[in-house]
């Protein structure tokens, strides 16, 4: 866990479901994540862990009971006709489970929060993918995306949008999609809209179901990304409707 003398930030936010103001201390990179709804930790994953995990994936690829499975339908909100079948993905699968335990272990150096896992999804994107703007379901409270390696036109790793400047997690789908890709490139920067590229190693840590995200069309050939997904244990979510939490039983970890 964070060490307390690392906890230097106090803080006091406004709790709209008991109406009292809540009060505590933490470390810079967990009120950033509080804070902005999202963080970036650049280098976190080392090269011989990404390429363990890959080349457990790669060796799948080839394997007809792999589990793996084409992507033909449409998986967010909008996307176009033309991006739809361009992935392959997997829940859950075995290189994935071993990177989200690994990762449990290592946020808890980075992160003050006792976070519970959830689930991992593996997708390798191909030319003319397409991310349509979206929020997650409860169970991805905590989520962080991945890059583990890719090969694109301009050599330069696939950006990932969010928009971070209020709650949308009471918001319709139509109005996520309204507010975030929809918008023009002008647009997006006058409405805290942001654009990161992450390299293998790094990690986007973000508040899953409060902050849409979404990706534009993919110039490249391929584009492997892990998501691996928590949530706070001290939070409540794991208790509301449509919480869910899939079984690892090679982890031991809950």
């Amino acid at each position: 866990m964070i060490p307390f003398e690392d906890k230097t930030v106090e803080y006091r936010v406004f709790d709209e479901e008991s109406g009292k103001n809540l009060k505590g201390i933490t470390n810079e990179t967990t009120w950033k994540f509080m804070k902005d709804r999202y963080v970036v930790l650049k280098n976190v994953i080392p090269k011989d862990i990404i390429n363990m995990t890959l080349d457990n994936w790669k060796a799948h690829e080839h394997s007809k009971d792999s589990g793996i499975y084409r992507e033909e339908r449409d998986i967010t909100y909008k996307n176009p006709a033309s991006s739809i079948g361009k992935s392959t993905a997997q829940y859950s699968a075995p290189w994935a489970i071993g990177l989200h335990n690994w990762l449990h272990e290592e946020l808890k150096k980075h992160i003050d929060l006792d976070l519970g896992i959830t689930y991992a999804y593996s997708r390798k994107y191909e030319r003319g993918a397409y991310l349509g703007s979206h929020l997650d379901r409860p169970s991805c409270e905590v989520s962080a995306t991945l890059c583990l390696d890719y090969k694109s036109d301009d050599g330069t790793p696939w950006p990932i949008w969010l928009r971070n400047d209020k709650n949308y997690i009471t918001e319709d789908a139509e109005t996520v999609k309204n507010e975030s890709q929809d918008l023009t490139q002008r647009e997006r920067k006058k409405n805290s809209c942001k654009q990161l590229s992450l390299e293998p190693g790094d990690i986007l840590l973000y508040q899953g179901p409060n902050i849409p995200h979404w990706r534009d069309y993919f110039l490249g050939d391929y584009s492997y990304h892990i998501f691996v997904h928590f949530y706070n244990r001290k939070s409540g979510m794991g208790k509301i409707e449509g919480f869910w939490q899939n079984p690892q039983p090679h982890s031991g970890i809950a």
